[in-house]
This record gives C-alpha cells, structure tokens and sequence, in this order.
C-alpha cells in the first residue's frame, strides 16, 4: 500500500506524475473524460469563426475578403482539431491541440485586430475570452503556460509596432495579469485534481485490500466454524452456546495407523491424513454434516447441529459407511481401516476461546459416541441403541449383545448391516 502513495509524487513544474505508469492511467483517464469538451470547444471554434468571417467587416474597417479569408482559415483549423480527435485519446494530446488552436486565435485576432485598427481595448478583451476557454476547459500548466508565451510575443510585437493616438500600457497590463492569474489558477486546479485522482486510487486500492481482507477472514472462519456460527460470530454475538434436544455424535478412528506413521516421515503422515479427511470433508459437505475436529487420526462430525436435520442419525450411518469404503479403496490404506461408533441424543455446541476460535460439542451423548467408537469392530459401524431406533426403516442392524462401555455401565449396542459389503 505504500508503494501506491509513494507513486503519487509530482513534478515541480509540469505537475506530471514522477511514476511513468501513473501518469499513463492518468492520460487516458482523463483524456476519456475530457474528450466531449474538447470537441465542444472545437467544434463550437469552427461556427464562431464563421460567424466572425460576417461580424467583423461590420464592426471593423477590415474588409469582407480578409475576413471571410482569415475566418475560413481558422475555420478548416478548427474543423482539423476537431476531425483529430479519433487522436487525441490521452489529456496531452487533446491540450497539445486545444493549445494550437488557441495559440493561432490569439495571434490571428491581433492581426485583425491591428488590420482594423481596433488593438487598442478590443485585442485584449478577445484574448481574455481564450483565457477563459482555458480555464473552462482546464488546459494543464504547460500548455496554457506555452500557449500564454506565444501570444505574449504576438502582443509584444504589436505594441512594437503600433503607431495608433493612444498607449497600448493598460492593454499589456491586463493582458499580463490575466495570464498570470490565468496561469496560477490553471496550475492550482491541475496539482488539486492530480492529488484528487490519486487519492481516489489509494482509497480504492485500499477499499479492494480491505475487501480480500474481509475475504480471506470469513473463508478463514468458515474453515474453523459452521457459516451460521460465523455469521453470528462476525454480528457480535459472544459467548455462543446453544442446546440440541437431537442430534447423531460420529467417531472415526483410523486402526492400526500408529505402528505405520512411526515408518514414515512427518510428511508423508500429513499427507495421507490430509488426503483422506479432504475426502471425509467431502462426504460430510454433501450430507448436510458439520465436521467438528480431527484428533490425531480420529475424526468427528455431527448431524443436526447447528441447523436441525430431520433424518440426522440416517445421514450420519450413511457418512460412516462411505467414510469405510472410502478407506477400503485407499491404496495406502490397503492394510487399516475404521473403527466407529455412533450416538444419538441431546447435545450442547459452541465457540470455544477468543482468539483462537473452534466450534465444538459437548455432553453424554459426545462421550457415549466416543466410547462407542473405542469398543467397536474394525471396519464395522457400532451405534447405539438410540441411534438404531431412529433408523431401523433404513438401516438393519445385528445385536452385538450388552456390553461394558468405561465411565457409562452396560449398555446394549448394534453393528450396522452394510448392504453393499
């Protein structure tokens, strides 16, 4: 971001951008912008011009042929600045024009103006409305500064060679403190609109960081948390703890993977664990499922929280059963496979810590799912006796008798009949 400000630099005198590439955006930025001026300010050149070429032989001793001459002439360079403009896409190429055009009217008036015999009040004031359009037309320092000299040594020479009753003095005067005037305010408007223009590059650089900022956290989050747990988080809501008169608890533990991680190298573990709690990821996504963590090479997700599922604990067996073929077609798991065991009931979840947020579960039923997957079958998936009950239209079942189960008594517990073994 600081290189972005740091760009911003202007030239001491011509106000251009120091950066080549700032000062190109800037070009045709405001060459777009300012293109339907110009061509205003041309166009409008070429029908004042005609008209002059009639006006002037009747205000004026100068006679029709020199003013329908002169007028016709700077007529065609009117039209030829305005035909340039399919040129003129950058800011410099339309002032480089503008300053031409006015350069010319300014001497051509002089001229008329000491054909006439009129230089004297009359020149002045005409030069002063070319001020004027460039002012309007915010003609940047240079150019109007260059266009300024040319029409200042046109006046010079004709006060030279002036030879009319009175003084030219007052005329010089106000031509010069106009230009001056003319010239500090043109300068003024261009270093004001170049620091504008910049800081609105900043404030939408910014704006656009902030917004992949933004971005990056809630991915982040939604990493860690459920989307509606984020959403809350990100309003305020702190502490978040919410009661689930329901849900389905799933433990998955990988047997037998302890002796084979103590063969290979810390990135070869990483990889095979990551490579299949992505796969896990995956099947819990697609069932409506909330991944809660990964110990280890353990795995837990639960269904029905924090949004209610009707058909919670038949998605969860459905999850435990692709979850073992998923091992079972693992070539690097040829030789391990899943241990789990499922409960349901009430349960309570929320975000645990303040810096390092992480959506966890709680409860008998969390403790019962874990005792459940430690006393289970290899390969096999080992649910409760509430778990079967919500289930039975679905999945069957064979009893594997009551059983001991540490911390919980004896409990009478099911294997899930997988129909596709």
């Amino acid at each position: 971001m600081s290189g972005i400000i740091d760009r911003g630099r202007l030239h001491p005198i011509t106000l251009r951008f120091l950066d080549s590439e700032l000062e190109g955006s800037y070009q045709l930025e405001e060459g777009a912008a300012s293109i339907g001026g110009y061509r205003i300010i041309t166009g409008a050149t070429v029908l004042l011009w005609a008209v002059a070429a009639l006006l002037v032989p009747l205000g004026t001793d100068i006679s029709s042929e020199l003013a329908i001459t002169v007028g016709s002439v700077m007529a065609l360079a009117g039209l030829g600045c305005f035909a340039g403009s399919a040129w003129a896409t950058t800011m410099n190429r339309q002032h480089a024009l503008a300053s031409f055009l006015t350069s010319a009217n300014g001497l051509v008036i002089l001229l008329l103006a000491d054909a006439g015999g009129a230089i004297e009040g009359y020149a002045v004031g005409a030069i002063m409305l070319l001020f004027l359009y460039g002012f309007l037309s915010r003609t940047r320092f240079v150019f109007a500064t260059m266009r300024t000299i040319v029409i200042g040594v046109g006046l010079a020479v004709a006060v030279i060679l002036y030879d009319g009753l009175g003084s030219l003095l007052i005329d010089s005067f106000i031509f010069v403190a106009a230009a001056l005037g003319s010239l500090l305010g043109l300068r003024l408007l261009e270093r004001d609109r170049r620091r504008v223009w910049h800081q609105r590059l900043v404030i939408e650089a910014q704006t656009t960081a902030l917004e992949q900022e933004k971005v990056e956290s809630e991915r982040l989050l939604l990493n860690v948390l459920p989307a509606s747990i984020s959403k809350r988080l990100r309003s305020g809501e702190h502490p978040i703890a919410d009661d689930f008169p329901s849900v389905s608890v799933v433990f998955a533990d990988i047997v037998g993977f302890t002796p084979l991680a103590a063969k290979l190298s810390p990135a070869e573990v990483i990889g095979m664990l990551s490579g299949l709690f992505s796969q896990f990821d995956d099947l819990v996504t697609d069932r409506g499922l909330e991944k809660i963590k990964t110990i280890g090479d353990s795995y837990m997700a639960v269904g029905g929280l924090p949004e209610p599922l009707e058909r919670h604990a038949e998605c969860v067996i459905d999850l435990a059963l692709a979850m073992l073929h998923c091992v079972e077609l693992a070539d690097q798991f040829a030789e391990l496979t899943l241990r789990v065991g499922i409960h349901s009931g009430p349960a309570a979840g929320g975000v645990i810590g303040s810096r390092k947020f992480a959506y966890d579960v709680w409860g008998d039923t969390v403790n019962i799912a874990s005792r459940l997957e430690q006393a289970g079958v290899p390969g096999r998936v080992h649910v409760s006796q509430q778990t079967r009950e919500l289930t039975l239209d679905r999945f069957e079942f064979e009893t594997r008798g009551p059983m001991e189960l540490r911390g919980w008594g004896t409990m009478t517990t099911y294997l899930v009949v997988d129909a596709d073994s």
